[in-house]
């Protein structure tokens, strides 16, 4: 069937008929057709979701806070639907006619979040709110409803767009940035929103001034503790790697820290793969993603997984957007075991079925931290949790986990125990990898919202009283 928004003109029915001469059955779905079937459908989609309690309560505080002061903040950890939310934020303000012409833009700071955010909204709109895009060289021909678009062109056609009422910003901890303080300042909308997992900026910027403070915020600890993201079994893996050997050996006299972005071990890769292997295979895990410093040790990462049986393939910023369209597919297809990847799955990428992370590089930043948990942590029928295996172990990592291993046990919510899989070592070694953290004087300002580190405390044997000397 072919659908047109125009009537069919000669040069179309000449190919259909060519075609039909060939034995294919082709059918014409005109304007007037279209209209037809489409007062025929349901209001909804069949595959609307229904919104959790915390959903429509976030939903319904986000709603209030444009309406009562023009902005509203929602804080909520990757998983627990925020696409959702602002969908329904914004049907219910156009059938109660209360944005202003009738025109919502929502700005994402790339392509993909753009595709990704149109083709959610469509199960949660009702049939009479139509969808726009503006990216990639495609213009709407009329403005009314929603109209999705990356920031950088809405940025070159500020002087093309009409009034928004509404604009919304997905991960908007990228509002601080000058491109969409331009596109805000400049389209000066009545209501602003913007929603994000990660509020903190490696700049200081407080988003708070743009949209708000936080009207609703839900943690990836809320979100354990209430069942609606995947358990998570967090295993810290120290190696017995002699670093003052390494550093010492090295002709560039790298620091602790700069070996872990620079530096490519293969014996140690090696005995990763060993690892990862045992667990894909032992604990049935199905898709994979690994996090590594650099485009080359991903790209070495992902041909050692190969040699070992793996169906895994390098995806990075250098990665063409067409074969990079076609990784994804086949990712998410089930045609793929592991991804290997430097920062490019940080943001705004749902895929559900992963459920085994592998952290090859340090972070020091908190929100890049919690932004790569959270590939693993969505929920879908038949996955048991996420396997986190942490190759590169990091005090400030390991605080972060700490942290979230204690709101999780603190709570009153009995549902979900994570006992003692939260953190495994393998060996003492990691101690010695910690001492010579500490040594490397990194600052402790490198956690964005939290300047205080506090040492975790681990439940090892008390050591014997001293002796007396004789």
């Amino acid at each position: 069937m072919i659908a047109s928004s125009r009537p069919a003109g000669e040069s179309l029915l000449r190919e259909k008929t060519r075609y039909e001469r060939l034995g294919l059955t082709i059918e014409l779905a005109q304007p007037e057709d279209l209209l037809v079937m489409m007062r025929a459908t349901p209001e909804y989609s069949l595959h609307r979701r229904t919104l959790r309690p915390y959903q429509e309560e976030a939903s319904s505080r986000v709603r209030a806070a444009l309406l009562d002061t023009g902005r509203a903040q929602a804080v909520l950890a990757t998983g627990l639907g925020k696409t959702i939310i602002i969908a329904e934020v914004c049907a219910d303000l156009l059938r109660d006619g209360v944005v202003p012409h009738d025109r919502i833009l929502v700005l994402a700071h790339v392509k993909e979040l753009v595709h990704q955010l149109q083709q959610n909204f469509w199960y949660q709109l009702p049939k009479w709110v139509p969808t726009h895009r503006l990216a990639e060289g495609e213009i709407p021909t009329y403005w009314d409803g929603i109209t999705f678009a990356t920031i950088q062109s809405a940025k070159s056609r500020l002087n093309q767009l009409p009034e928004f009422g509404l604009i919304l910003v997905d991960e908007a901890h990228h509002i601080g940035a000058e491109s969409f303080r331009e596109v805000l300042t400049d389209l000066n909308p009545q209501l602003t929103g913007g929603v994000t997992a990660t509020p903190w900026r490696g700049d200081g910027y407080d988003i708070d001034e743009l949209i708000g403070p936080a009207v609703v915020k839900i943690g990836i600890a809320e979100g354990l503790q209430r069942g609606f993201l995947a358990e998570i079994d967090y295993r810290l893996l120290g190696d017995n790697l002699d670093w003052s050997f390494v550093q010492e050996a090295s002709r560039f006299g790298y620091s602790l820290a700069q070996l872990n972005r620079k530096l490519i071990i293969p014996t140690r890769d090696e005995q990763a793969v060993r690892i990862v292997k045992d667990v894909f295979e032992n604990e049935r895990r199905h898709t994979a993603i690994a996090y590594s410093p650099t485009t080359v040790h991903a790209t070495s990462f992902a041909a050692m997984l190969r040699r070992y049986g793996f169906r895994a393939e390098v995806m990075s910023n250098e990665t063409p957007p067409r074969e990079r369209d076609v990784l994804m597919s086949r990712f998410r297809a089930g045609q793929l075991d592991v991804l290997t990847t430097v920062d490019l799955f940080n943001e705004g990428v749902d895929v559900p079925d992963v459920d085994l992370l592998i952290f090859m590089r340090a972070t020091h930043s908190r929100r890049i931290f919690v932004q790569q948990l959270g590939r693993g942590l969505r929920v879908r029928a038949g996955k048991d949790k996420v396997v986190v295996l942490d190759f590169v172990t990091d005090l400030r990592r390991m605080a972060e986990v700490i942290q979230l291993d204690a709101a999780v046990r603190g709570a009153s919510v009995e549902q979900l125990g994570l006992g003692g899989r939260l953190i495994e070592f393998s060996n003492r070694s990691a101690g010695s990898f910690l001492r010579e953290w500490i040594l490397d004087q990194a600052s402790l300002f490198d956690r964005e919202d939290d300047a205080t580190l506090r040492i975790p405390h681990f439940d090892f044997p008390e050591p014997a009283p001293p002796g007396g000397v004789q």
